[in-house]
C-alpha cells in the first residue's frame, strides 16, 4: 500500500508463488522486541495459556507502557440495553467536543484484551479527534463465541448514536477489533438497506486487522513462526475459539459479517476506512486486499503500511515514533472525511 489511498496487491511480493522475503524490524522495534523478551524470560507464553490466565497475564505485560499518550479523564461505565450489560471505558480528553464521537473495540483474538489493556491507544485516538471514547469490553470467546462480541459491539454503536444526538460516530479498532468494527459497520449498513432505523458509523479506523480465516499466503509463511509475536498456531487458536458454537442465547448472524473477505461479503455503501497494516505481521496481506476489495466496492479509503514494524506496534508509543504518526494520520483522515452525518435511516 503506497498511503495515498492507493492499495497495492500482494502480486509481485510473493503472493504468486507463495514466497516471500521476510522483512527485518528497524532498530528501534529490534530494541523493544529484545526488551519485551528479557522482561518475559522465564515465564510461559501468553498464547499458550488457557485463556483467563492469558488474560492477566496481557494486561500484566501492558501495564508498564498504559501511562504512555496524553493525560485523560478515564472512567468506568456500564451499558445496559434490555437487560443486558456491557463494560467500557469513557475517555475523555483535555480538549473535547461534542460533535464526535469514538467507539473502540480492542484487540486480542476476540479471546483476550480489554479496554484496559489498550488504553493508551484509545487515549492517543481520543486526543487526535478531540472527541470522547467509548472503548468496549464486549463478550469474549470461547465462553461467549460469535456472533456475542459482534452484537456487543453493534449495540454499543447503536447507544452511541443515540446519547450523543447528531455527533458523528467513528469507530474503531486493532486485529480482532477491527473485524469487529468492520463486522458492525456492514450489519448496520445491511439493517439500514431493510428500512430499519440505524446508525451507521461515519468512519472506520481499521488497524492490522483480520478479515479471512485462512491461515495461508506470503505474509503468514514469512512471519507465522512466532519470532515476531503473533504465530500462524497462536491465531488459529483464537480463530477456533471464535467460531465455537455459540450458546444459544445469541440472534442468528449471517457468517458474511465475520469474515469480510469472503467472496459473498458485500462492501458496498460502508464509511470512509482507514487502514493501517504493520509490515511484520501475519495479518499484513489480509490488510492489503481488504482495503483493495472495499476500494473496488467504491468505498472511500486510504490504506497505509508502516515498514519495520510488528503486530500490535500501536501498544508502544513510549519508544517507536510510528504510533503517534499513525495515529495523527488517522485523524487527519477523519477530518478530512468528515460530512454532514446522515446515520437515522428508515
Amino acid at each position: 500500500m503506497d498511503g495515498r489511498g492507493r492499495c497495492r496487491g500482494v502480486a509481485g511480493r510473493g503472493a504468486g508463488t507463495g514466497l516471500m522475503k521476510a522483512a527485518q524490524p528497524h532498530a528501534g522495534m529490534a530494541a523493544l522486541l529484545a526488551g519485551l523478551a528479557e522482561a518475559r524470560a522465564g515465564q510461559p507464553s501468553r498464547y499458550a495459556l488457557p485463556f483467563p490466565e492469558a488474560r492477566a497475564q496481557l494486561l500484566a505485560e501492558r501495564e508498564p507502557w498504559l501511562d504512555d499518550g496524553p493525560a485523560c479523564e478515564v472512567s468506568t461505565r456500564h451499558l445496559v440495553v434490555e437487560g443486558r450489560s456491557i463494560a467500557m471505558q469513557l475517555v475523555r480528553p483535555p480538549q473535547c467536543e461534542a460533535d464526535r464521537v469514538l467507539v473502540y473495540l480492542h484487540g486480542g483474538g476476540w479471546c483476550v484484551g480489554s479496554s484496559r489493556t489498550h488504553e493508551a491507544i484509545v487515549r492517543r485516538l481520543a486526543d487526535g479527534l478531540r472527541c470522547v471514547a467509548w472503548s468496549i469490553d464486549y463478550a469474549l470467546a470461547p465462553e461467549r463465541p460469535f456472533p456475542a462480541g459482534l452484537l456487543d459491539c453493534v449495540t454499543a454503536i447503536e447507544q452511541a448514536a443515540v446519547r450523543h444526538p447528531g455527533a458523528r460516530i467513528v469507530v474503531a479498532g486493532d486485529s480482532a477489533g477491527a473485524n469487529l468494527a468492520l463486522g458492525a459497520a456492514m450489519w448496520l449498513r445491511h439493517r439500514r438497506a431493510a428500512g430499519v432505523s440505524a446508525a451507521l458509523p461515519d468512519a472506520m479506523l481499521l488497524f492490522y486487522g483480520v478479515y479471512t480465516d485462512s491461515i495461508a499466503g506470503p505474509s503468514m509463511e514469512a512471519y507465522g513462526d512466532g519470532r515476531y509475536g503473533l504465530s500462524i498456531e497462536a491465531h488459529s487458536r483464537y480463530l477456533h475459539a471464535y467460531l465455537g458454537q455459540g450458546d444459544g442465547g445469541d440472534a442468528p448472524v449471517d457468517r458474511r459479517y465475520l469474515f469480510q473477505l469472503d467472496p459473498a461479503a458485500d462492501l458496498r455503501g460502508l464509511p470512509p476506512a482507514f487502514l493501517l497494516a504493520a509490515q511484520i505481521d501475519i495479518l499484513r496481506d489480509q490488510g492489503v486486499e481488504m482495503a483493495a476489495a472495499l476500494q473496488a466496492a467504491g468505498n472511500e479509503v486510504e490504506a497505509v503500511e508502516v515498514p519495520g514494524v510488528i503486530h500490535g506496534f500501536l501498544a508502544y508509543g513510549k519508544v517507536l515514533a510510528e504510533v503517534g504518526e499513525s495515529i495523527d494520520r488517522a485523524a487527519r483522515f477523519v477530518r478530512r472525511s468528515d460530512a454532514p452525518p446522515a446515520r437515522q435511516g428508515g
